[in-house]
């Protein structure tokens, strides 16, 4: 999924509120502008959205992000990831898994059982009451969902998703998240797949793993398998253009590139909750605040790099993706 309902981003952000904390830096520097938030219909790419967790994750020391009795210390994912690391298959990987976070946590109790071929990996929140809108019991379906799947190099094939609240406003979305039949007021929450995904050995290297965990929770949200999604294969062949700055042509061009018309592309698009414009939008913001901040270009070399034309636009362009002007944003983050 390219894109994320605001429902969660705003939802991530409870931990920050209940401990008076300010949203603004957090989503500015996670390039969301905080005025997007009044705007229920807005959908934010995943990759503002894993900066924006990892940024509360940050300020509040707590992988769990608040949503539990006790903080889990940032670091201890990495952690466990390379715990597992050695072992065999993703039935090991999820046993050793599921030990270590049940030894050094009484807050998200975790079980793995095989019943009639079926894996049923499952948990349960120690107090429901502190993650009012089932934030945190989503992200953890979400990341014990992506994260075996990235290690055996395919997504695993939900046969039912269980939660254990009701059905919620979004669960439309929930839909995406967990193609499978849902199931709401279940006495845990689950993830029920076939058991013999539990023999599949683990494809990953440790250099691999470094990445991975390097770029987390970015690619803990996103399913194996999903650069071949037609967001992906569009961004690639954008950014293959030309090596020094974004060339966009016309969505015709596109199409014929892609080999379909352009109303069958503009259909394909917008059933996946997005737009040629959107995904150029969040080509340029993405590459513009790397060269901004890593790279330390000035603004006007910048605007031409992401294909403005010149930089006054680029700049009303910037502020209207994240709230904050490109010198604002540096001096935001040094």
């Amino acid at each position: 999924m390219a894109t994320i309902c605001q429902h969660h981003v705003i939802a991530c952000l409870h931990g920050i509120r209940l401990h008076n904390l300010p949203q603004q830096p957090i989503l500015e520097r996670a390039g969301i502008n905080p005025n997007r938030l009044n705007k229920r219909d807005q959908r934010e790419h995943t990759d503002q959205v894993a900066r924006l967790f990892k940024g509360v994750q940050d300020a509040l020391d707590d992988e769990f992000m608040g949503f539990t009795e006790n903080p889990c210390k940032v670091g201890l994912f990495a952690t466990m990831s390379e715990l597992v690391s050695r072992c065999g298959t993703l039935g090991e990987l999820l046993e050793k898994a599921i030990s270590f976070y049940n030894l050094v946590s009484n807050d998200i109790p975790m079980g793995l059982n095989v019943v009639n071929g079926k894996a049923v990996f499952e948990f349960t929140m120690a107090k429901p009451m502190l993650d009012p809108q089932h934030f945190m019991a989503e992200f953890w379906l979400v990341i014990w969902h992506r994260f075996p799947s990235w290690y055996i190099g395919e997504p695993i094939r939900l046969q039912e998703t269980h939660f254990t609240f009701t059905e919620p406003g979004h669960t439309a979305e929930l839909e995406i998240m967990f193609p499978s039949p849902l199931h709401f007021n279940s006495d845990a929450n689950r993830l029920v797949f076939d058991a013999q995904y539990l023999d599949k050995p683990l494809l990953r290297s440790d250099h691999e793993l470094t990445q991975y965990l390097e770029n987390a929770p970015a690619d803990v949200m996103t399913i194996p398998g999903s650069d071949t999604l037609l967001e992906a294969q569009i961004e690639r062949i954008i950014s293959q253009r030309n090596a020094d700055r974004l060339v966009f042509g016309t969505i015709h061009e596109l199409a014929h590139e892609l080999g379909m018309s352009s109303q069958t592309l503009h259909r394909r698009l917008t059933e996946s909750a997005t737009s040629y414009q959107k995904i150029k939008d969040n080509l340029r913001r993405n590459l513009a605040i790397a060269k901004l901040i890593n790279e330390k270009l000035s603004v006007e070399q910048v605007s031409d790099a992401v294909g403005f034309s010149e930089s006054r636009s680029f700049t009303r362009a910037f502020k209207h993706w994240t709230g904050l002007t490109p010198r604002e944003y540096c001096k935001q983050n040094p």
